[in-house]
């Protein structure tokens, strides 16, 4: 290992860290070790900026490797090896011309492909059952390559069966015209005596797998094989940041894998194109209209983790544009070469709703059995747990179904089957057609009506469907999805025959309601108190003379103009209010769950919440200096006018013109960029019309360019208003900087780093409560108040507030990004200071620590403008003197915060010196190590901060 690395021992596991570590870090590190090898679960709250995600992945991964005795550099300094190319008789090249002039196509030679997850409709929230594995799947494709010219993108895949997708992954039902089915097509699969090599996946006959893609498996002295590590995290961009991290690490060389959506991986030109790239690529592997996917076929050509290695940039970890970019040049697809890689990956990353979700976990075939379960991030994970347990149908897709399944029956495609389902769509809709008489009103043009869960189940009864019905459901649900019907061998040849399935859109539907259905009807209905059933009913206006002529396209009749027409919208909708319901698919099964982000706080709702008891708990202190942030809540205005943002009080002209005049005050006393937060889209807008009135909105354009965060639209449109932000800070003009508007729990306040001169303030508005008169809100506050006692969870009000703060939290976190930055975070709030023990005791410790209450706005604006003034004074000199440095060429350039030096690299320069390191190290270990054993072994710098002389010698 080079000599560059830190090396500490923490719990008996050697782990290498690319610098020295801070002390957050360390305990960090140490908390993770602690989980892991006592199979306790952990919840870890470490700032924003910290180094949190490498100290994640240095202990995962060196807990990992230490159980295999495996050295972390081994994957760096071994090239990786090159599997033996297969000799067998299938997959010779010499082999090709006997068997293709026996009259028979090469396509149908191999063994019968097992069935695919599409006609799995086993319980979604039960461990899934033996399935063969994709490799298994793909193997017919390996050797059709051989004889087929890849190009051919017309060649009809004759027996595919794509995975259904999950319910989150649609977007729209799409109506169609049902054609009659055509199943006279016929086509002889012939079966091939045994003689398979052993040497590769070509051997693995039908059934014969009998563990899931994920199992532990045996190594080859029988002992267990090592635990995965389950990555997740919120969003495709951050698991970007994580690689980014693992790239540092002495352990960039370990196996992995990526797992995402279409949307991010898929190749195929004309599925790229497509609105619908879930639908596309289930046609194309289908084999509709006479065509299939030709990247589908090359998976094999990258789907081993070794042969991965061996293509340039894959060695060490990889990122899902370096997948696509190498699965374009090879012809390979990398949605489904992301799954293959699963097999022999030690670490899996991807959005943690991918864990959760039941659908998706059956879908991409997890099994997080003993596995290890890391979700970073974690600061939304209860909404996500609840939305993964929750469905909801409109009465339109219901009836979509419902015709669909009627045509199949009346043309007796698998009638037995096909009836049972339309049965089920049939009654909810009669049902809910009935109790739509019964709404209430509850607000403009919308109504409800609310059952709970064990209410439901009694309607659900008197359509006969019960715990004992429900299983003969989903056993309808798995025959109708079979693409072919076997029919009497003749002459010792099997033959199948191709059957017309349902639409991708029907599937999904019904896929969602049988998962909550599961979730209804399991272990004697243990969840039903859990849900809460609502109709609601809003308006949307449609054409009123738009019709279909024969063809199914749309007319409009001569004479007759087109006009609007106001449609009531019904959707049924099955909410899930406790997220310990998706938790319990994995609380008890894995190893061990580490929760973490930067913004946890308050803490004390989740373990009651989600149903784990996280046995190891830590709120890690700031790597910064407390000169470096300037933290102050503010209860008035220049004016001198209390500002409070309730509801009330954000509705008048007085409190919206007190605000505007302390925005603008700051953006005259701050310079470079400014994050103002609201707590809803409706104040921002109030707002921004108010200013624009006043000619408030104008004064502040002359000072910074004013960028506003839109509510919804497109990725791209937003992505171009960032980049106006940064553009505007970057190439100082007339202007000062750039102030962004936006939303607690918008785009802005979620993951986006706005580090340096970025973000030299954030300022909050109010205090961002989620929307009381939100239905869902309301039934989630009622909840906990019935179960509070029994079940332990926090008072309805409780929650209530902690949602708020953590939001406040995630928006505050936009500042200090790193250990050399620093910004002021202002409050505006009264109630800040008015109550204390009430307001701020949910903010994060590292925040709480460090809180100013202002009297006045004069003294708040003071004590910012020396603040703000020091630090750019600070900043001025430090480029000044880079010149100097770099002209020296012997002082280590530390200084020099605006080149191109990396981050960490500076972080670690500026914390290498003994006094800081002795201090912070003592302070670390009293607050928050707790006595752990820590053998440290110092290093030298790191080579990217040695002079310019060292490196010359």
């Amino acid at each position: 290992m080079s000599a560059m690395w830190s090396e500490y021992t923490i719990s008996g596991v050697k782990i290498n860290f690319p610098y020295k570590a801070y002390p957050s870090q360390l305990a960090m590190m140490n908390s993770v070790l602690r989980g892991l090898n006592s199979k306790q679960h952990c919840l870890l709250e470490s700032p924003t900026g910290s180094g949190k995600s490498l100290a994640l992945l240095c202990s995962a991964l060196a807990w990992q490797q230490s159980l295999s005795g495996k050295p972390a550099d081994e994957g760096i300094s071994e090239k990786a090896e090159v599997p033996l190319s297969c000799c067998c008789t299938c997959h010779s090249k010499d082999f090709t011309n006997n068997d293709m002039n026996q009259g028979t196509s090469h396509h149908f030679n191999n063994p019968s492909t097992p069935p695919s997850e599409r006609n799995e409709t086993s319980s979604a929230c039960q461990d899934s059952p033996a399935k063969t594995t994709l490799a298994a799947k793909l193997s017919a494709k390996k050797q059709a390559s051989v004889y087929r010219d890849e190009n051919d993108d017309f060649q009809v895949e004759k027996k595919r069966i794509r995975p259904l997708e999950t319910a989150q992954q649609l977007i729209s039902v799409t109506h169609h015209c049902f054609e009659t089915p055509c199943y006279n097509h016929i086509y002889i699969k012939l079966y091939y005596p045994p003689g398979h090599c052993s040497r590769c996946c070509c051997s693995t006959k039908q059934g014969n797998s009998q563990e899931s893609l994920n199992t532990i498996k045996k190594d080859h002295m029988g002992k267990s094989k090592i635990p995965k590590i389950y990555f997740g995290t919120r969003t495709h961009k951050q698991i970007a940041q994580i690689t980014r991290e693992l790239r540092r690490t002495a352990y960039s060389g370990v196996p992995m894998t990526i797992l995402s959506s279409r949307d991010h991986t898929c190749v195929h030109p004309e599925v790229v194109g497509n609105f619908n790239r879930n639908e596309k690529c289930m046609e194309l592997l289908d084999g509709k209209n006479g065509k299939s996917c030709y990247f589908y076929h090359g998976v094999h050509k990258i789907s081993d983790q070794h042969t991965l290695q061996t293509f340039q940039g894959m060695c060490k970890a990889w990122d899902i544009e370096e997948l696509v970019s190498l699965g374009k040049k090879l012809r390979a697809c990398p949605y489904y070469t992301a799954r293959e890689l699963i097999q022999d990956a030690d670490i899996i990353f991807c959005p943690y709703n991918y864990l959760l979700d039941a659908q998706i976990r059956e879908t991409m075939d997890l099994n997080l059995k003993e596995q290890v379960v890391i979700l970073d991030e974690a600061h939304n994970i209860e909404d996500c747990a609840r939305e993964s347990a929750s469905y909801s149908v409109t009465e339109v897709q219901l009836r979509f179904a419902r015709d669909e399944l009627d045509s199949m029956v009346n043309n007796n495609i698998r009638k037995k089957d096909h009836e049972p389902l339309r049965a089920v769509c049939y009654s909810l809709i009669n049902w809910l057609e009935a109790n739509s008489e019964y709404l209430v009103e509850r607000g403009y043009e919308s109504s409800c009506k609310i059952w709970s869960g064990n209410e439901m189940l009694l309607n659900l009864h008197k359509m006969g469907i019960t715990t004992a019905t429900f299983p003969i459901l989903q056993g309808h649900f798995s025959a109708v999805l079979q693409k072919e019907e076997k029919i009497s061998p003749i002459y010792s040849k099997e033959e199948a025959r191709e059957v017309p399935i349902i639409s991708a859109s029907t599937q999904i539907m019904l896929k969602g309601l049988f998962m909550v259905l599961d979730y209804l009807f399991r272990q004697n209905s243990r969840f039903a108190d859990d849900y809460k059933i609502a109709i609601q009913q809003t308006y949307s206006w449609t054409n009123q003379i738009d019709i279909s002529d024969k063809n199914g396209w749309l007319v409009l009749p001569k004479n007759k103009k087109r006009s609007r027409q106001k449609t009531a919208v019904h959707v049924l909708n099955f909410w899930c209010l406790n997220p310990a319901v998706a938790f319990s698919d994995i609380n008890g099964k894995v190893r061990t769950i580490v929760l973490t982000s930067g913004t946890l706080s308050p803490m004390k709702s989740f373990s009651s919440e989600l149903g784990v008891t996280f046995t190891i708990q830590l709120e890690a202190n700031h790597v910064i200096k407390n000169s470096q942030v300037w933290v102050g809540t503010i209860g008035s205005g220049p004016k001198g006018r209390n500002l409070c943002a309730t509801f009330q009080n954000t509705e008048t002209f007085e409190f919206q013109d007190e605000v505007g005049a302390l925005l603008l005050s700051v953006c005259q006393t701050v310079s470079q960029g400014i994050l103002c937060f609201l707590p809803s889209y409706k104040l921002l807008e109030k707002l921004k019309e108010r200013w624009l009135s006043t000619g408030l909105w104008h004064k502040l354009e002359l000072v910074k360019t004013v960028i506003v965060e839109p509510q919804g639209g497109e990725k791209t449109d937003f992505d171009e208003l960032l980049q106006v932000y940064y553009d505007a800070i970057k190439y100082k003009g007339e202007k000062d900087g750039a102030l962004l508007v936006a939303v607690c729990r918008g785009k802005v306040s979620e993951g986006l780093d706005f580090s340096d001169d970025n973000a030299r303030a954030v300022i909050t508005i109010g205090i961002p409560f989620p929307n009381v008169k939100d239905l869902q809100v309301e039934l989630k506050r009622q909840y906990n108040d019935h179960h509070s006692k029994l079940r332990g969870l926090l008072p309805g009000r409780q929650w209530y507030e902690i949602q708020a703060y953590r939001a406040l939290n995630q928006a505050l976190g936009r500042c200090i990004r790193h250990r050399n930055d620093w910004g002021a975070l202002i409050l505006v709030d009264d109630r800040f200071r008015n109550n204390p023990s009430r307001y701020i005791s949910g903010l994060s410790k590292w925040i709480r620590q460090q809180i100013q209450h202002h009297s006045t706005f004069e003294s708040a604006l003071e004590s910012l403008a020396e603040f703000s003034k020091k630090h750019q004074k600070v900043l001025d000199v430090s480029i000044k003197d880079r010149t100097n440095i770099q002209d020296n060429g012997s002082t280590l350039e530390v200084t020099s915060l605006m080149d191109s030096t990396p981050t960490y690299l500076l972080e670690a320069a500026s914390y290498l010196s003994p006094e800081n390191f002795v201090k912070d190290e003592a302070k670390m270990c009293v607050q928050e190590l707790q006595c752990p054993e820590i053998i440290t072994k110092n290093s030298p710098l790191p080579s990217g901060i040695i002079s310019k002389k060292e490196r010359s010698m």
